[in-house]
């Protein structure tokens, strides 16, 4: 930057989501936020089109909770993101998952990434609420 402040920017991270889109991942952040499984689940799989082999609740739950909230050990069972993956596929494979709600999905996780690497275990759900619950407002 001209005063010699480091600026990045990286235009990988970018993607429209439309008005409909915005409610339906709204109205998770919401559920997650308020630790809502059942709603958590439905909008998950009925809203965002999440589907599974076995459409089993506990690993649907889980990984709502893991790609839009949070990576706590209720969630991951303890165990690493690469063994928690191997676990969740295991039990119940990924047959489906909705383009429009990957990237903020990620954002979650990169999100959270940084904050453990200052040792924050963050909700993402408790910080995106407000944010959440103006647009159910708007809309």
């Amino acid at each position: 930057m001209p005063d010699g402040r480091l600026g990045l920017i990286d235009y990988g991270q970018v993607k429209h989501i439309s008005p409909e889109t915005r409610k339906i991942y709204a109205r998770l952040i919401k559920a997650l936020a308020e630790d809502n499984r059942e709603e958590i689940i439905r909008v998950f799989c009925q809203e965002m089109q999440y589907r599974t082999k076995n459409m089993n609740p506990e690993i649907l739950y889980k990984m709502a909770c893991f790609w839009n909230d949070r990576d706590t050990p209720d969630i991951t069972g303890g165990l690493n993101v690469q063994q928690f993956f191997e676990s969740c596929e295991r039990a119940d494979p990924v047959q489906h998952i909705s383009e429009d709600f990957v990237m903020a999905g990620r954002v979650a996780v990169l999100l959270r990434a940084v904050g453990n690497a200052f040792q924050l275990n963050l909700r993402v759900s408790e910080h995106w609420l407000p944010f959440a619950e103006r647009v159910l407002a708007e809309h």
